[in-house]
């Protein structure tokens, strides 16, 4: 009998040692997954965090974004208000107008029914020089009056196609201010879109590296007590074996023997962290060879091309910051790629003392000053890269970047 459960105990032993050899892989496996996991949660970390900073710059601009449409908002109701009184001053013109016609309409009846006849007889009939004079006058003072009359309605007439002019170019300026609302309206939208979808993106896949590792600790933990489990089984099935030894011989085992133990590898990884990199925005620096004349000029040859919400190509299509821009890298110039960076550029001047080739800086939006008091810009999707006013909208700064 005692030898039957030495023989079995041999047996036992090499597939015991391999049980905790097959479950010390595993574990080792798993630690290295875990490294490997804890090295992309590391990153996903990093990435994280300068997502953040991102969001948090991004939320910075989206303020004061939201005080230039509140500017903006105002621009338009300025312009509303003008727009209304325009309104009201063009149909007081056609009122003048109807009435001085319905007047001349009454004077030429009369001297269509009474004939020229009546000045005549009226000068014939006078008594003496004096009567003849002070009626030659009172003709006279209504051959005046019917020219004044006449004069008045050329001048209703005049103001009417001043009034509709006048009326036309402000509606279509309204026009121009709503579709950049609009547009900007949009910008902020999709601003806020991207970072909700950066944050969401990010939080997903670092809760799923999350729960990666958890599912490798867990294993590692399975692995852990397998082994304790087999190295005790290992443990006693040896001191069974001794002991049997010790009777199959006849002799009693003492204190003092030798115990035999298993060695474990643990395999250790190195978990590495990623860094993220983050680049700042550009300023703007001199040094270029246009001149501000020769910038207002090759910026005019665009007048006509497509805008494009963040395009940069001046023929292809650009945005308003996108234009300006490009424009200026022609001549070596360079500008940070947004409007709100490009009211920072360059150096302050005074509208008043604006030269062409300037920056003019509204909120959230850039033109390119012309003169004359004109800017061209790319603005809105529908008209495309145009001029305009530089003073249709509030000014916020003007810089000078050559």
């Amino acid at each position: 009998m005692a030898g039957l459960l030495v023989c079995a105990l041999c047996v036992a032993t090499p597939v015991s040692a391999t049980s905790i050899s097959e479950a010390q892989r595993k574990k080792n496996e798993a630690q290295r997954e875990l490294d490997s996991i804890n090295s992309q949660i590391s990153s996903l970390e990093n990435q994280r965090a300068a997502v953040a900073a991102e969001i948090s710059s991004l939320d910075s601009e989206l303020d004061e974004l939201v005080l230039n449409l509140e500017l903006l908002e105002h621009d338009l109701e300025v312009k509303q208000a003008q727009l209304n009184q325009a309104q009201l001053d063009y149909e007081a013109a056609v009122q003048r107008e109807q009435d001085q016609y319905e007047a001349m309409k009454l004077r030429i009846q009369f001297i269509y029914e009474e004939g020229e006849t009546d000045y005549l007889a009226l000068l014939l009939e006078t008594k003496s020089l004096a009567d003849f004079l002070t009626r030659a006058d009172y003709a006279q003072e209504i051959h005046t009056q019917d020219r004044r009359m006449l004069e008045e309605y050329q001048q209703a007439k005049e103001e009417v196609a001043m009034y509709r002019a006048q009326l036309e170019t402000e509606k279509e300026e309204l026009e121009i201010l709503q579709a950049e609302y609009e547009q900007e309206r949009a910008d902020v939208e999709r601003k806020l879109a991207e970072k909700q979808s950066q944050e969401a993106d990010f939080s997903s896949r670092l809760a799923s590296a999350q729960q990666k590792a958890k599912d490798y600790r867990k294993t590692i933990s399975e692995q852990d007590a397998q082994i304790k489990r087999l190295r005790e089984e290992a443990r006693k099935a040896e001191e069974a074996r001794r002991a049997a030894a010790a009777a199959g011989t006849g002799t009693i085992s003492t204190g003092g023997g030798t115990t035999g133990s298993g060695t474990s590898g643990t395999g250790g990884g190195t978990s590495g962290t990623g860094g993220g990199t983050s680049s700042g925005s550009g300023t703007s620096t001199g040094g270029g060879s246009g001149t501000g004349s020769q910038i207002a000029s090759y910026a005019q040859q665009f007048i006509g091309n497509p805008y494009v919400f963040g395009g940069t190509s001046l023929t292809n299509g650009a945005d308003c910051s996108g234009f300006t821009q490009s424009v200026f890298a022609h001549f070596g110039i360079s500008l940070p790629r947004t409007s709100g960076a490009q009211a920072g550029a360059g150096r302050l001047v005074d509208y008043a003392q604006a030269q062409p080739g300037d920056l003019i800086c509204y909120p959230n939006h850039v033109g390119i000053y012309i003169g004359g008091g004109r800017i061209v810009h790319a603005s809105t999707e529908r008209t495309g890269i145009t001029t305009n006013s530089a003073t249709y909208r509030t000014i916020l700064a003007v810089r000078r970047c050559y």
